[in-house]
């Protein structure tokens, strides 16, 4: 599940080049670091960074506590 979950997230990016990532509200804090831009919509976050390599990272991290919004991305699965 989460192999095909990160491939689903990882292939994909914005029309600027972000690598975008759904996340709890609560996350917001576990993500603030250089080169991560963080964008706040209604029930949760958006989590944006340019380097795949930091993208990867922070989805570990977020699936591991179990933060990410997984409804919008089990639906392009």
């Amino acid at each position: 599940m989460s192999l095909n979950l990160f491939r689903e997230i990882l292939s994909r990016r914005d029309p600027h080049g972000y690598y975008v990532i759904p996340a709890e509200d609560e996350a917001k804090s576990l993500v603030l670091m250089q080169g991560v831009i963080i964008v706040d919509v209604g029930d949760g976050i958006l989590v944006k960074t340019r380097s795949r390599s930091q993208a990867l990272k922070i989805l570990k991290m977020l699936y591991k506590r179990n933060l990410l919004k997984l409804d919008e991305v089990e639906e392009r699965i």
